[in-house]
């Protein structure tokens, strides 16, 4: 058996396996950000406060173990994948996927999660406020915002992953 050829083969290797791991992640949390937009977010807005009965009972609708978990793991294969991409010429899109996906995280965080936690404290009854019906509408449309730098951030560690496994080679200097 001959280790040096064993290492030489994993590091090969490395840029795509984590460049690889992370498109996987990203895009589970992408589809469960589509689901969560285009069923949860559009139930809510359509009739609030009346519409907020699908979080209501035993088994209402909770997500937040989900998006306590996933976007955390996300966040570290970013850095294993930038890590493991550093020298290539993917770094640029890993970059910019990683901008989009953090600018995403924090809109949701410091913007749309307020909103929702604002719109929920009222909680539910048996009729449908308008006033709140446009709050609720103005959430949604930022959440679906959210969604496409999500899926724009995808698209950019696809066309990375496109991009040949190649060391950047700094310009000749004669």
């Amino acid at each position: 058996m001959n280790l040096t050829s064993d290492v030489s083969v994993t590091r090969r290797h490395l840029p795509n396996i984590a460049l690889i791991a992370l498109i996987v992640s990203c895009f589970i949390q992408i589809g469960a950000q589509l689901f969560a937009v285009s069923v949860i977010a559009r139930t809510v807005q359509s009739a609030p406060p009346r519409s907020f009965a699908i979080f209501e009972g035993a088994y209402g609708y909770d997500s937040s173990a989900f998006w306590q978990t996933v976007p955390p793991i996300t966040s570290v294969l970013f850095l294993a994948g930038l890590v493991a991409n550093w020298k290539t010429h993917r770094r640029n899109l890993l970059l910019g996927a990683f901008t989009l996906f953090l600018v995403g995280g924090a809109v949701a965080g410091f913007y749309l999660e307020p909103i929702f936690a604002d719109i929920m404290s009222i909680g539910y009854r048996d009729q449908v406020d308008p006033v709140l019906q446009a709050r609720a509408a103005k959430w949604y449309a930022f959440d679906w915002a959210v969604w496409v730098l999500s899926l724009a951030a995808g698209v950019a560690l696809l066309a990375a992953l496109a991009r040949p496994v190649t060391a950047d080679v700094p310009p000749n200097t004669r």
